[in-house]
């Protein structure tokens, strides 16, 4: 059984959650168990700025992974609504995009100039169960997404989504007895072996063990005191952590953490990884598509988009509407067909407005091979499918057009070719997929909103989430060239 360390390290207020810090990474180079640390942004900054420079060190010995740069706390003053998860709930998925980036870029490139080293992993929290945190940080070299979205949360199956490859798997956690204090610290580590065990007896493929270091020297989370309905965005000046355990407690807790470390290490069925670990093995690496491949794969194109599978590779439906439109709508292929021999592999988006649809017909070859020009132009501009595409007077949706440009490779077509009433919505991979989407919580309802979210409306977010089902596809470890 593969097991995952990973630790959300968050806490950038209380100093002695450094010190927590420096133990858990200790203690994991002491056992050759390594882990996964993904960062706050401002919690890199706080070690930067307390002069922890043996923290810094011990995490060097671990993957070092990103956790958002505020954890998606603090209310920025510049915007309406100033906190991060109202603006991407409220707007549109540009204006999403464009605060994203502009704050989020921030923590991975002090990350990278802290630790020599920018982080790939992004560890899940509250505001990024959303597509367009997700393809932000995407954007930003963060190539993995561990935790999985939501409908795909203990799935082992690596697949890419949003262009990031997700990582999910069943999970525990300290928490799951850290502070019962009823427990004996000898119980609780009995408790988390067994747990680990019947995972291992069951067959489990994949585990993984979700911490969280300010855990183990406070009962309360390090937001409390200033957010979580006590307080309303307090001056920085007035921040204030919670109550600590005394020092006996922590080192019972840390003592906890060593035994079950060790435990686990000495296992001959446990194999240990990291998120950064998954990547280098599944991370892209095919640039190009021959032509003779992308004949192959307007065979396998049916009447609604969906994953392929050729030759051991998968292809997602934003992919294969990339490849299709630059065969016929490239004006580079149209000048010298030497350059129609390979097609880029383009790892575009879904839509992210509502698609056309449209009730099916006919058109002339001529006008879909023209239309591809435009959405060429379009891939090009703005990096992903186009929600609507005009062909002469009339809008079909992008379903449509890849079902069609797929006929038309496939010559299945005369002078006029047949426009399929398509669903926008690629076909699921697994049953239950958007069912998940539309029922499962998206938590970005937390601290500012935890008496209230039942005002929040995430219909806006739920939808999103479906259309970038464009981007699904299951991780391969393909050669590529």
């Amino acid at each position: 059984m593969q097991l995952i360390f990973s630790f959300d390290t968050e806490d950038y207020v209380d100093p002695a959650s450094n010190d927590a810090l420096l133990a858990l990474a200790q203690l994991h180079t002491k056992h050759e168990v390594p882990a996964t640390f993904g960062l706050v942004g401002e919690k890199a900054r706080f070690i930067h700025a307390c002069g922890r420079s043996d923290v810094v060190e011990a995490l060097k010995d671990h993957e070092v992974g990103y956790h958002s740069d505020h954890h998606f706390i603090l209310p920025n003053w510049r915007y309406d609504p100033r906190h991060m998860p109202a603006w991407v709930n409220e707007k549109d998925w540009d204006s999403a995009m464009d605060r994203l980036l502009a704050e989020e870029s921030r923590g991975v490139a002090d990350i990278g100039e802290i630790f020599g080293e920018r982080p790939v992993t992004q560890l899940r929290n509250y505001g990024d169960w959303t597509p367009q945190v997700m393809a932000a940080h995407a954007r930003l070299g963060l190539g993995v997404h561990a935790y999985g979205p939501v409908f795909h949360m203990t799935d082992p199956t690596p697949i890419w989504y949003c262009n990031q490859l997700q990582i999910a798997n069943p999970r525990l956690m300290y928490e799951n007895y850290l502070h019962d204090f009823d427990l004996t610290p000898q119980e609780k580590l009995k408790r988390h072996i067994a747990d680990v065990q019947k995972h291992l007896d069951e067959g489990t493929p994949r585990l993984g063990w979700v911490n969280h270091p300010t855990r183990f020297i406070a009962d309360h989370w390090w937001e409390e005191p200033n957010w979580w309905g006590h307080c309303d965005d307090p001056p920085r000046k007035d921040w204030t952590w919670p109550e600590r355990f005394d020092a006996k407690t922590t080192e019972e807790l840390l003592w906890i953490a060593d035994e079950l470390i060790g435990w686990v290490a000495r296992h001959p069925d446990i194999e240990f990884r990291t998120f950064r670990d998954l990547y280098e093995e599944h991370r892209p690496k095919r640039v190009w598509v021959e032509e003779r491949e992308v004949m192959a794969l307007a065979e396998l194109v049916g009447d609604r988009p969906a994953m392929v599978e050729l030759n051991g590779e998968t292809y997602s439906p934003a992919e294969l509407f990339g490849l299709f439109t630059h065969w016929f709508g490239a004006p580079e292929v149209a000048e010298d067909r030497t350059c129609g021999s390979i097609h880029p592999l383009r790892r575009i988006l879904g839509p992210t407005e509502e698609p056309a649809w449209h009730v099916g017909g006919r058109a002339s070859e001529w006008l879909v091979m023209d239309a591809a020009k435009d959405v060429e132009m379009f891939i090009r501009d703005h990096g992903r499918v186009p929600a609507r595409i005009k062909i002469g007077s009339e809008e079909i949706g992008p379903g449509a057009f890849l079902v069609a440009l797929a006929s038309i490779l496939r010559g299945d077509e005369g002078l006029e070719v047949r426009i399929p009433p398509t669903d926008n919505l690629p076909e699921e991979y697994a049953p239950g997929h958007y069912d998940a989407i539309e029922t499962q919580g998206f938590p970005m309802g937390y601290i500012q909103y935890q008496g209230r979210r039942e005002e929040l409306d995430f219909s806006a977010i739920r939808q999103h989430a479906k259309w970038q089902y464009w981007t699904f596809k299951v991780a391969t470890k393909d050669g590529g060239f």
